[in-house]
């Protein structure tokens, strides 16, 4: 025979189990319903964002290293405060508040949804006007039916819906109106839940960059998908010399072909498959010039030529002689190291401008020299004759700062932000109201009328609404 005892222990086992998993999920329940939890969140996310306002984000861990010391970025390249607002950290905080929303929301909107759609099956209790504190009890002189026209009128002019109920000795109104102004809160427990999963999609799957583009450069998309290239830039002034906007224009190429051209400037980006290109910033090019103006100097000669121009990677005939000369390098700021022998711009500055030439006599190179805007003749350009060269001036090649931004998740905050608008109004501006009426006979031609209401919010202005419906019903006009 099978041993009866053991299995109701078994029973007890798995009932106890099942009770231990309910015990620990009403645990995690009311910790993700807790205040405290609400308000340490916040608490942290507002502390954190401060942190990442002080701790410039997204730079070099160099840069951390020499404003910081070694201690101190070591802790910032653990904890990920350089880029804090994509850290496991910031999301998890981001996660607990969303939870801490949804089970908030759960735990008080299904009651009071619930009991606000029920309303209307209540049964209707005249002894609840007496116990209200704006009741009010009068007479009027009218006709049965001229008191319920007026009734039903004065609630209709009112904009409430109206129930009615036949009672002994007479009859009872429930109107009420405005019930959607009870939902504000859950429209803005909404609105958050929104804003925060558009958030942290964008945390997770968007993308922020910047990039300078000269005219005529080819740029791959965050996606890789397609390219970007700048046809065109200028800039825009007033008649003070101010400058005005700065523009460029734009042109998408995908799988070869030129599929969209637009010209941007500051708060009207380039939109293209998820991607908005903002004209953000505009500069000089450190390494490449558009034209450069040189003079020629003859030895012996007070005074240099009428300077020329020479355009980038273009040769030039050097006025009243057989040379040429060819542009084909550029540096804004001038360094020289003497142990490398290396040579650049030490900044994106012109401190220091200086041209790489070919000259040439005919087809025969003369040579490759460097010249100096601020210190000429250093190096002859022309060795070996009686003329020289001078570097005078440069137009420079201005490229165009832009700014990148992919964010799957704008679309989802823009509606938590419609949809907050719309709880804040129906928060502060709907008032969920209801008023009963009763009527009775007390004589010929008299009529008992109860009258009283309620209101969640603005107690003031419905005690004026129940004066005013009042004297309606009293008299059948609103009083001025």
């Amino acid at each position: 025979m099978p041993d009866k005892s053991k299995k109701g222990q078994a029973h007890q086992i798995e009932g106890g189990g099942a009770s231990r998993l309910k015990t620990l999920g009403s645990k995690v329940w009311y910790f993700f319903n807790s205040l405290k939890l609400t308000l340490t969140v916040l608490i942290s996310l507002a502390v954190m964002s401060v942190l990442g306002t002080v701790v410039e984000q997204n730079q070099p861990i160099a840069s951390y290293a020499a404003k910081y010391g070694a201690a101190w970025t070591k802790l910032i390249v653990y904890m990920r405060v350089y880029d804090m607002y994509h850290s496991w950290w910031f999301l998890l905080l981001l996660v607990m508040l969303t939870l801490n929303i949804v089970v908030c929301t759960f735990e008080r909107f299904p009651p009071k949804w619930k009991s606000l759609l029920n309303h209307k099956k209540d049964k209707f209790d005249p002894k609840l006007i007496d116990r209200l504190s704006n009741g009010r009890t009068f007479i009027v002189e009218a006709t049965a039916v001229s008191v319920r026209q007026r009734v039903q009128e004065v609630f209709k002019k009112k904009g409430y819906k109206v129930m009615t109920f036949d009672e002994a000795g007479g009859y009872g109104v429930y109107a009420w109106k405005g019930i959607i102004g009870r939902f504000g809160s859950d429209f803005t427990h909404i609105s958050l839940l929104l804003i925060l999963i558009g958030s942290m999609l964008g945390t997770a799957y968007g993308y922020k960059g910047y990039k300078d583009l000269n005219v005529g450069s080819v740029m791959d998309s965050p996606s890789g998908d397609y390219k970007l290239r700048l046809d065109k830039f200028w800039i825009d002034y007033y008649d003070s010399g101010q400058i005005r906007q700065y523009n460029s224009v734009l042109t998408v190429i995908e799988d070869g072909k030129e599929v969209l051209t637009k010209q941007i400037w500051v708060n009207e980006p380039l939109y293209y498959k998820g991607t908005r290109f903002y004209q953000s910033n505009y500069g000089a090019a450190w390494d490449k010039i558009e034209q450069a103006y040189l003079a020629l100097y003859r030895k012996g000669a007070d005074k240099s030529e009428k300077p020329f121009t020479v355009k980038w990677g273009e040769s030039a005939a050097v006025p009243g002689t057989r040379y040429s000369v060819k542009l084909t390098g550029y540096a804004a700021d001038f360094y020289y190291d003497e142990k490398t022998r290396a040579m650049g711009s030490i900044s994106a500055d012109p401190n220091n401008p200086v041209v790489l030439v070919e000259v040439w006599e005919g087809k025969k190179p003369v040579s490759s020299s460097l010249l100096f805007q601020k210190y000429p003749g250093i190096f002859p350009a022309i060795p070996g004759s009686n003329y020289d060269l001078a570097f005078v001036n440069y137009r420079p090649t201005l490229f165009s700062g832009l700014s990148i931004n992919n964010d799957p998740g704008t679309n989802v905050v823009w509606a938590g932000s419609i949809v907050m608008g719309l709880g804040f109004v129906f928060a502060f501006f709907v008032y969920h109201r209801r008023v009963w009426v009763f009527v009775a006979a007390s004589g010929e031609g008299e009529w008992d009328v109860k009258l009283g209401g309620m209101i969640n919010k603005n107690q003031l202005i419905f005690d004026r609404e129940l004066k005013d419906i009042a004297g309606f019903i009293s008299t059948g006009k609103f009083r001025s």
